[in-house]
């Protein structure tokens, strides 16, 4: 017979090393570029032995690969859900811009993954043909520009001329945030894009 009961073990969660990995990695990146990262340096920053690392990710091209399409699903998607709200489709497309520009200014190492791992050696893409995640974005403008052309809210323009030129000047605009050491202000930047591609460059008659 016991006088105190027995103590309860304390249930351990079980360690998603995966997503662990992930974490490390995108950091690590952000840290040190691509070229210069290695597999001992994300297990270090993860805190898991070499071959942990490798019993989910077969190199390091798989590796940051993965890590693209988890920052896409975990961070990116979410700032597309909230965007989703506005009726409007321009408002949609530039709530998007304003949200994204508001996670990379709080997660600071998002933008340098994003921007800097987007531009890998031309050896990269041979050896990973399919990978070009700036394409995530692309098809999300196009989508939302060949909607408000459809349905009279803009003229018809070549969308696909249309999304690298939002695309491209949200690229540049975060080249300049990351260059200048997180000193330049996005959002009034955004604003202007908005303003511009609202209203055109003619001048008014």
């Amino acid at each position: 017979m016991y006088l105190y009961p027995k103590p309860r073990k304390k249930t351990v969660m079980p360690v998603d090393y995966k997503a662990k990995i992930l974490n490390a990695a995108v950091r690590v990146f952000a840290s040190k570029g691509y070229a210069k990262t290695t597999m001992s340096d994300v297990a270090i920053q993860a805190k898991v032995g070499i071959g942990t690392l490798y019993n989910y990710f077969k190199n390091k091209d798989d590796l940051l690969i993965s890590c693209i399409k988890k920052t896409i699903d975990d961070e990116i998607k979410q700032v597309q859900d909230r965007s989703s709200k506005e009726e409007d489709h321009m408002e949609q497309l530039f709530s998007f811009f304003m949200h994204h520009a508001t996670l990379v200014e709080r997660k600071p190492y998002i933008a340098r993954f994003l921007v800097v791992e987007l531009r890998q050696s031309e050896s990269f893409y041979q050896r990973n043909p399919s990978f070009n995640p700036i394409n995530y974005y692309l098809d999300y403008v196009r989508e939302i520009f060949s909607d408000a052309i459809s349905t009279g809210r803009i003229k018809a323009f070549n969308v696909d001329a249309l999304a690298y030129l939002v695309v491209g000047a949200m690229d540049m605009v975060l080249s300049q945030w990351l260059i200048s050491k997180e000193t330049l202000d996005i959002q009034p930047l955004i604003t202007s894009i908005r303003q511009i591609i609202r209203e055109g460059v003619s001048p008014k008659k």
